[in-house]
C-alpha cells in the first residue's frame, strides 16, 4: 500500500511538473489559445499544454512502472499521432478533413489490434458470428473516431473534458475490477492522476478563478482515443460486460455531439461549425457558472456511469441496456428543445397561422417553425 501510494504521489507531482514546464515552453513557441471575442471568449492567452503533459506523464508512468500488457504498440502509435496531429492543429489550425483521416487511420490501427469479434451487444450473440465480423469492426473504427471528436466538442469550459474523462475513467477502473483485468486497472489508474495533475491548473475553484492551461486538441481528442481504447478492450476481454452497458459511461459526450451534429444539418450548417449550441453553453446561457455548469454535467456523467455499472453487475441483458439508452436520450432532446426555446416559437407560429387563418376564414395545417429556430445569438468555443 505504501508503495501504491508513494507511485502515485510521485506521477502526480511529475504531472505538475510537465504541466507547470510546459506553460512557458507553450508561450515561447506560441502555442497558446488566444481570445477573439466571438468564439473564444476566455481572458489572455492560454497556454495549450495540458494534453500534452497528461500523456508525456502518462507514457514516462507507464514505462518506467510495471504498466500494462494491454496496451501494446499500436496503441502507443496510435496515442503518439493523435497528440502530435493535434499539437499541430492548435498551431497551425489543420482542415478537419486532415484530421478526421488521420483519426480514422488511427482507429482502424487500434481496432485491428483487438478482438473485435467478440464484442457484444446482447442481440449480437448468434451461432455464427464470422459474417458479422466486417460490421463489429467497422462499429468499433467508428465508435473510436467518433468519440475522439466528441471529447474534443466536449472541451469548451474550465474543467468539463478532463473532470468528465476523471468521471468516466473511475467507472472504468470499478468495470475492469468487475471484469478482473488487473493490468488495464493499473493504466487507467496511472492515467486518472495524471489527468487530477492537470486539472489542478485547468478546474475552477476557491484557490483559483479561471484555468491557466487548456487541454488544446491534442488532450482532449488523445482522452477521447484512449477512453474509447479503454471501452473497446473491456467489451471485447470479458464475456458479462457488453458494449451497450459500456456505452452508458461515455453517454454525455455521445448524446451531445449527436445532437450538435443534427441541429447543425437541420439548419443547414456543417456539422464541424463552430457555435453556443453544445449543451454547457445552454446551462451557461440559462444563468449557471461557470463551475456549476461543469459539475452538473460530471455530476450527470457519473450517474448515467453509475447506471452503465449497475446493469453490469446486475447481469442485464446488453439489449436492455441499450433500448435504454432511449430514456436519457429523450431527456437531453426535451431539455434542448426547452432551453432553445424551440417548441416555444414552434407554438408561437402556429398560434399565429390560427390567427391568420380564422381571419381569412381558411384553416392552415401543418405550421412549421422559422429556419433559424435552433438559431443562437453569438458563436464561442469556449466561455471565460
Amino acid at each position: 500500500m505504501s508503495w501504491m501510494l508513494l507511485e502515485t504521489g510521485a506521477t502526480f507531482l511529475l504531472g505538475v511538473i510537465f504541466v507547470a514546464t510546459g506553460r512557458r515552453l507553450c508561450v515561447a513557441f506560441g502555442l497558446v489559445d488566444r481570445p477573439d471575442f466571438a468564439r473564444k471568449r476566455h481572458r489572455g492567452s492560454i497556454p495549450l499544454c495540458g494534453g500534452v503533459a497528461i500523456f508525456a506523464t502518462f507514457a514516462c508512468a507507464s514505462q518506467l512502472g510495471p504498466g500494462s500488457s494491454l496496451l501494446s504498440v499500436p496503441f502507443w502509435l496510435g496515442l503518439a499521432l493523435i497528440v502530435g496531429i493535434g499539437v499541430l492543429d492548435d498551431r497551425l489550425s489543420l482542415s478537419a478533413g486532415g484530421r478526421l483521416t488521420v483519426q480514422l487511420l488511427v482507429s482502424i490501427l487500434i481496432a485491428g489490434s483487438l478482438q473485435t469479434g467478440s464484442l457484444s451487444f446482447g442481440v449480437l450473440d448468434l451461432p455464427d458470428t464470422v459474417v458479422l465480423l466486417p460490421v463489429l469492426f467497422l462499429i468499433c473504427v467508428v465508435f473510436m473516431t467518433g468519440l475522439i471528436n466528441a471529447w474534443n466538442m466536449l472541451d469548451g469550459i474550465d474543467g468539463l473534458a478532463g473532470g468528465t474523462a476523471a468521471v468516466s475513467l473511475v467507472w472504468l477502473i470499478v468495470i475492469a475490477t468487475f471484469a478482473g483485468m488487473p493490468d488495464l486497472i493499473r493504466s487507467l489508474e496511472t492515467l486518472l492522476v495524471c489527468i487530477c495533475a492537470f486539472l489542478v491548473f485547468n478546474m475552477r475553484s476557491p484557490w483559483r478563478a479561471r484555468a491557466s492551461v487548456f487541454l488544446g486538441d491534442a488532450g482532449s481528442t488523445a482522452l477521447g482515443m484512449v477512453i474509447a481504447c479503454a471501452i473497446l478492450m473491456i467489451a471485447t476481454a470479458s464475456p458479462v460486460v457488453s458494449f451497450s452497458a459500456l456505452l452508458w459511461v461515455v453517454f454525455l459526450p455521445i448524446a451531445d455531439t449527436l445532437s450538435l451534429i443534427v441541429r447543425r444539418i437541420l439548419a443547414g450548417r456543417s456539422p464541424m461549425s463552430a457555435d453556443r449550441w453544445h449543451l454547457h453553453h445552454l446551462l451557461l446561457d440559462h444563468g449557471l457558472t461557470t463551475s456549476s455548469a461543469t459539475h452538473t454535467l460530471m455530476i450527470v456523467s457519473a450517474l448515467c456511469g453509475g447506471i452503465g455499472y449497475a446493469g453490469i453487475r446486475l447481469g442485464i441483458a446488453g439489449e436492455i441496456m441499450a433500448a435504454a439508452l432511449v430514456l436519457p436520450i429523450c431527456l437531453h432532446t426535451l431539455f434542448v428543445l426547452v432551453s432553445t426555446g424551440y417548441l416555444t416559437r414552434t407554438r408561437l407560429v402556429h398560434l399565429r397561422a390560427k390567427a391568420r387563418s380564422a381571419a381569412s376564414g381558411h384553416d392552415v395545417l401543418g405550421a412549421r417553425a422559422p429556419v433559424g429556430a435552433f438559431t443562437h445569438v453569438g458563436e464561442a468555443d469556449r466561455d471565460a
